[in-house]
C-alpha cells in the first residue's frame, strides 16, 4: 500500500485502489500491439472497448464530483481510446494523475448518481457517497479487468496472474 493510502486512511485506500486498477490497465498495454488491443475476434468485445469503458466510468466520476451528480450514462463509445493503444495509455496516465491529485475532502461526502438501469425507462437517480462510488469504481474495474485477462489470454498475450482478481482473493492466497 502506498504511503498516501496509509496516511489518508479509508479515502487514501480508495484512491489507491482506483490507481491500482489504472496501473493494471497501463501495465497490460505497455507491449500490446493495436491488433490485439482492438481485436473483436469471435464477436466479443475488444480489450480496448473494456479499457475505454473503465476510463469512461472514471471520467463520469470526476465530472460528477464537480457537478454534484455522477451521470454514468455520459459515456463516449467508439472512440480512438478503444482502438489505439498509445491514446489509451495517455488517457490512463492522465486519469492516474487525476487520482493522485484528488482531494476528496474538498467535496461534499454525499452525491447523487444518475444511471439508466433498464433499457425501457427513465434514468434512476439515487443518493450515494463519494466513498461508495469509489468502491463501486474499483469493483467494476476489477470485473472488466477479469474479462480483459480472458480476452488477452485467448490471444496468447501474456497477462499477470493477478489481473482481474479481487483484492480479497489476492489477500487470501
Amino acid at each position: 500500500m502506498s504511503d498516501r493510502a496509509e496516511s489518508r486512511g479509508r479515502r487514501g485506500r480508495l484512491i489507491d485502489g482506483c490507481i491500482t486498477c489504472v496501473d493494471q490497465c497501463g501495465d497490460l498495454l505497455r507491449n500490446m500491439p493495436d491488433e490485439v488491443f482492438a481485436s473483436r475476434e469471435g464477436g466479443s468485445s475488444s480489450i480496448g472497448a473494456h479499457v475505454r469503458h473503465i476510463l469512461d466510468r472514471f471520467h463520469c466520476f470526476f465530472n460528477g464530483i464537480d457537478e454534484g451528480c455522477i451521470n454514468f450514462d455520459d459515456r463516449k463509445r467508439g472512440t480512438s481510446v478503444e482502438t489505439d493503444v498509445r491514446i489509451a495509455a495517455d488517457v490512463l496516465t492522465a486519469t492516474r494523475d487525476r487520482f493522485k491529485n484528488l482531494d476528496l475532502d474538498a467535496f461534499n461526502a454525499g452525491i447523487s448518481v444518475r444511471e439508466l438501469v433498464h433499457f425501457n425507462g427513465e434514468p434512476t437517480i439515487a443518493a450515494s457517497t463519494l466513498d461508495r462510488e469509489l468502491m463501486g469504481l474499483i469493483t467494476h474495474s476489477i470485473h472488466h479487468l477479469a474479462i480483459i485477462a480472458i480476452i488477452a489470454r485467448s490471444s496468447s498475450f501474456p497477462v499477470s496472474a493477478n489481473l482481474g482478481k479481487a483484492p480479497s482473493t489476492i489477500a487470501a492466497e
